[in-house]
């Protein structure tokens, strides 16, 4: 006897369990039946795509730095267009050094994919330094004179930091003009330079002592 089946070979199943309810009748029309079951299942993770590439950002103060990114895309086979997540998300605050952002996609059947980059936040940028502006002054003995200046540096990730400076505040100058060159390094070892002049002149009422200079006697010019 023929033997029918029911949905027939070559049917598209669901997913899921569906039985198949066979049936085959002789000639006295005695009817025998059977069944067995077809099982689809969905054990494919979804795909996940645009996954960006690793980001480095310079960070803006102690905790690091705002990195911002586009999520991932994924499609899985079945459920067509998934949603990804990621982990820190956009626009968080990385700290100092190399972060993972994780992402993940699962499908309705439970099918996870995962992706990963990496955000870099680095500190390249030596402290700002604020400096006097170039100083002008008088010789308070024979040919010199004691200046005394402040000179400060701020770093966008360590705050306040030392400055050194050579010839250093309270120095005696010599006459004429001088440079000072001053740098301040961070805690990574970056640093920063910077100078300004100090300018000692002399204020010339005649000659110094010993000698003695009153106008009625001596014509001077100080050139």
């Amino acid at each position: 006897p023929t033997v029918t089946c029911s949905p027939a070979s070559g049917s598209t199943f669901a997913i899921g369990t569906t039985t198949v309810n066979c049936e085959a009748t002789d000639a006295a029309g005695n009817k025998a039946t059977g069944s067995f079951k077809v099982t689809v299942q969905d054990t494919t993770k979804p795909d996940i795509t645009d996954v960006p590439s690793d980001i480095t950002e310079e960070a803006t103060g102690p905790s690091g730095a705002v990195a911002t990114y586009t999520n991932p895309k994924a499609s899985d086979l079945v459920d067509g267009t998934v949603s990804v997540s990621c982990l820190p998300v956009s626009g968080s605050t990385f700290a100092l050094g190399e972060t993972t952002v994780n992402c993940e996609a699962t499908d309705a059947h439970n099918n996870k994919a995962t992706a990963s980059f990496k955000v870099t936040v680095q500190d390249t940028a030596g402290p700002v330094l604020s400096l006097p502006a170039n100083i002008t002054t008088t010789a308070t003995s024979n040919s010199k004179a004691t200046v005394n200046f402040t000179a400060t540096a701020n770093d966008v990730v360590d705050g306040s930091r030392p400055v050194n400076c050579t010839p250093a505040s309270g120095t005696l100058f010599s006459a004429g003009t001088t440079t000072v060159n001053c740098s301040s390094t961070d805690s990574r070892g970056n640093t920063s330079n910077g100078s300004f002049t100090v300018t000692v002149n002399f204020g010339w009422s005649g000659f110094f002592r010993p000698v003695d200079n009153p106008d009625t006697v001596n014509s001077v010019k100080a050139g």
